[in-house]
């Protein structure tokens, strides 16, 4: 419809300026002008990204983030999305907060278990710098995107703010695959990106979530260049001040006025006591007393809820103290990141390979996927495990338990890994084919 009346008006225009004699060669140039235009629009439309598939990652009893596929073209093959050169975009959308070593760590192994030693360590280092790009740790609210194209490789976005551009294509994939590789986070995460399924609450908080005034501002200041120094104006010396001689007239002489002066008063040492200005120590109990007498009064707070709430500022202090204390203790490098890719994929083989599907279980079809946290000392011995995500059923959750202490103890720590223990999250799938 667009194409016939663009041709209409246009050939009144070519009627116009050439005549009728040259209405059929202006037809043809028109023909060409219509489709030379709608292929420039259909390459536009198709350089839009469409939403391939999403869902809710899930972990701690908590939803904490939700995971966005975007392409040119919707598929529901991962061999298809994987190989397509054509853009694509990995986005994340925060729903609790992280901090910096548990975020990078949740990806490092993720993509350890997912990928060859081979990709991995010739995309080591760009994928270092890529996690140690954002100086904060990600917040509720956040928007991080990763972004492929066949032209400019991979780049990530944080909160609209690009970070760090050109990096190869394959580090894209190296994210990739930990979504829709052979060990996704579950089963269900992976089918959802991958449009089998849907996840209506995903798509509405896609729609509903955008990141904070000051994070987006936080991010644009990262790459920001540092203001100029501003150049020192020096005072200027001010001139000599001129004084004129001074005229004193002379004054009559007058005969000297005795005056008396009162005799002093004593004042006694009990008196002197009552005005003196209270010492520090009893400056602070006074004021202590001030303080305790007002939370007394405030709204008819008991002791015991006063106290509670002295405990959940400690706790929320020493949590933020932990919180910084992790932000700056974070050192990740290619040595490191190398030996715990290596670790990884040694402590899941081993776990995998003591897993019992529950014959219960497969007799009542159940299937679904738990995620447990495994903590590792550096001689191998198995210090900690926890049910990070439990499946619906107990039997495969009290089955995945099990797998884990069997598989114990563990090979001894690299000493390339300078942590004292080893932690670990693991997706645990029980599947009938």
């Amino acid at each position: 419809m667009l194409g016939k009346r663009l041709r209409k008006r246009l050939g009144k225009i070519v009627k116009h300026k050439l005549g009728k004699g040259f209405f059929s060669q202006g037809r043809a140039y028109l023909t060409g002008l219509t489709i030379l235009g709608i292929s420039t629009l259909s390459s536009g439309v198709n350089a839009e990204l469409i939403l391939n598939g999403s869902t809710i990652y899930s972990d701690l009893g908590k939803d904490q983030f939700v995971a966005a596929l975007y392409t040119e073209t919707a598929h529901n093959n991962p061999q298809v999305i994987q190989t397509m050169e054509s853009d694509k975009r990995m986005e994340v959308r925060m729903l609790n907060n992280y901090s910096k070593r548990r975020w990078v760590n949740l990806w490092m192994q993720s993509i350890s278990i997912n990928n060859s030693r081979e990709n991995f360590s010739d995309s080591a280092e760009e994928l270092i710098a890529l996690m140690q790009a954002p100086k904060s740790a990600p917040k509720k609210g956040d928007v991080l995107e990763y972004i492929f194209s066949p032209q400019q490789g991979t780049s990530m976005r944080f909160n609209g703010t690009e970070l760090i551009p050109d990096l190869s294509g394959e580090v894209f994939g190296l994210l990739l695959r930990t979504w829709i590789g052979a060990i996704p986070p579950s089963t269900s995460f992976k089918e959802q990106i991958l449009g089998n399924q849907r996840n209506r609450e995903a798509r509405n908080l896609l729609e509903s979530l955008s990141p904070d005034k000051e994070r987006v501002a936080l991010a644009a200041s990262w790459i920001a260049p540092p203001p100029k120094p501003q150049p020192t104006i020096k005072p200027q010396p001010k001139p000599a001040a001129v004084t004129a001689p001074e005229v004193i007239a002379a004054q009559p002489t007058l005969p000297p006025i005795a005056i008396e002066e009162p005799a002093p008063k004593t004042i006694s040492e009990d008196k002197v006591a009552e005005v003196e200005k209270p010492s520090a120590d009893e400056a602070k109990l006074v004021a202590v007393k001030e303080v305790t007498a007002m939370e007394a009064g405030a709204e008819g707070k008991g002791e015991k809820e006063t106290t509670q709430e002295l405990a959940a500022t400690e706790n929320t202090v020493a949590e933020q103290s932990a919180v910084d204390k992790d932000e700056e203790d974070i050192d990740f490098n290619i040595a490191e990141a190398l030996a715990q890719r290596d670790y990884t994929p040694l402590v899941v083989q081993k776990i995998y390979q003591n897993i019992s599907y529950p014959s219960r279980a497969v007799s009542k079809n159940q299937q679904g996927t738990v995620r447990v946290a495994v903590q590792i000392g550096r001689s191998g011995e198995l210090q900690s495990i926890l049910t990070t995500q439990a499946s619906k059923y107990s039997s495969l959750n009290r089955a995945a338990l099990k797998a884990v202490e069997k598989a114990a103890p563990f090979p001894e720590l690299p000493e390339q890994i300078s942590a004292e223990f080893f932690e670990l999250s693991i997706p645990i799938t029980f599947r009938l084919e």
